[in-house]
């Protein structure tokens, strides 16, 4: 079965970026927020990459 994944867009980055640095967290502190493990996800979320829908849903 294929997993589904979406890819942000370079707005929404934009926009993602601004709350993170408005809340001043690092992207440790937001993977903890999204009870995430790794950090490597949110990574790939800021650089434009795709992400598993369920992290992706939980990010924004």
């Amino acid at each position: 079965m294929v997993k589904r994944s979406l890819r942000p867009s370079l707005p929404g980055i934009q926009q993602a970026k601004r709350a993170f640095a408005l809340k001043g967290w690092t992207q440790t502190n937001l993977a903890g927020e999204v009870n995430l493990k790794t950090r490597q996800p949110i990574w790939r979320f800021f650089t434009g990459q795709p992400v598993d829908l369920k992290i992706f849903i939980r990010i924004m």
